[in-house]
């Protein structure tokens, strides 16, 4: 009974690695249980620590739901950058990167993560949503802009809208969460470059 008083005290004398604990119980109740059937006491016995531990960090569920969003959102977004700020490249290379290194590598790392978000966001509103929907716009922005652009100088075809195209590419993207198995023969950057030569493969101008 003493060791077990102790270990959500020793642990909140680690701000960062509590939230931690509650980010990883959280998605792991999350995706066997579900979000509805998860509560606030799930997720603190799930990491040790106590319900006081957890309205230090998150004030709802909600909350934590973002971060976990945040957790994969932040880290693609880093990657976009990257991408669009690299001198030189074509806009067919460009997009390859896109695909393989913003959309696709990061699986290896935030599976979980990403599938949690994708089946539990119906129940984000409010100032949580307008928060989530601001960093995804901003992804969505890199792979619309990139291809408009390429299809203004004549690397890509004008096969249609190119929000209509760039959202295509990012749901084949985002639905491998339901089938990639991460210890499977092919890794996500390898996945990324097979949907990157076929997504591609529709774009650039025909001879």
């Amino acid at each position: 009974m003493p060791e077990a008083a102790t270990t959500p005290r020793k642990r909140l004398r680690d701000p960062e690695g509590a939230r931690n604990a509650l980010v990883k119980a959280g998605v792991e109740l999350f995706e066997t249980r579900g979000y509805a059937s998860t509560s606030v006491q799930s997720i603190v016995d799930a990491a040790g620590l106590t319900k006081g531990a957890f309205y230090h960090h998150f004030q709802s569920k909600d909350e934590l739901l973002q971060r976990v969003h945040d957790e994969f959102i932040d880290h693609q977004l880093s990657r976009a950058r990257a991408v669009m700020s690299e001198p030189g490249l074509p806009a067919d290379e460009r997009l390859r990167k896109l695909i393989r290194e913003a959309l696709l590598e990061p699986m290896a790392v935030y599976k979980a993560e990403i599938t949690v978000f994708l089946q539990e966001r119906r129940f984000l509103s409010g100032s949580t949503f307008e928060e989530i929907q601001r960093k995804r716009e901003e992804f969505e922005r890199y792979f619309v802009d990139l291809i408009e652009h390429g299809m203004n100088d004549g690397s890509f075809r004008r096969i249609g809208p190119a929000r209509v195209i760039a959202f295509g590419i990012i749901g084949t993207g985002a639905w491998t969460h339901t089938w990639l198995h991460l210890d499977g023969s092919l890794s996500p950057s390898e996945i990324g470059e097979m949907f990157a030569e076929m997504l591609i493969g529709g774009l650039v101008p025909r001879d």
